[in-house]
């Protein structure tokens, strides 16, 4: 259940990112960092009602799958392939981030490595 969670998590936390930043018009920086503030103070706020893991890995999971929304709405424009990206961002964080401990960039480097093979899916898509 905790890993259903996590996984949600990074579905909305790309997709929320993305939405503030292209339909609001927050930009990169604001559409990303303030949802990731909003959950991290909200889970510290019930921190002792959430299982530990979900405390120790949500938020990590939530800031990273925001830096996919980051992306443009010019380059990619499908909710459904954001979220997709942050699934992947979900699954490849919860398996190689212990490789990365200490390394700085970790989450923008997988968030990234996450977007593109979406990315080109969706351009291989449209021809």
């Amino acid at each position: 259940m905790i890993v259903v969670s996590l996984y949600i998590v990074g579905f909305f936390g790309a997709i929320i990112a993305f939405i503030l930043n292209n339909n609001f018009k927050l930009g990169v920086v604001v559409g990303s960092s303030l949802p990731s503030l909003v959950f991290a103070l909200l889970v510290l706020g019930l921190e002792n009602y959430l299982p530990i893991e979900f405390v120790a890995n949500a938020p990590v999971i939530f800031y990273g799958a925001a830096f996919i929304g980051m992306a443009s709405n010019k380059i990619l424009s499908s909710y459904y392939l954001i979220g997709l990206a942050g699934l992947l961002f979900t699954f490849i964080y919860s398996f190689t981030s212990m490789f990365f401990d200490g390394f700085g960039g970790a989450l923008g480097t997988t968030a990234a490595l996450c977007f593109i093979p979406v990315w080109g899916f969706s351009l291989l898509k449209k021809k």
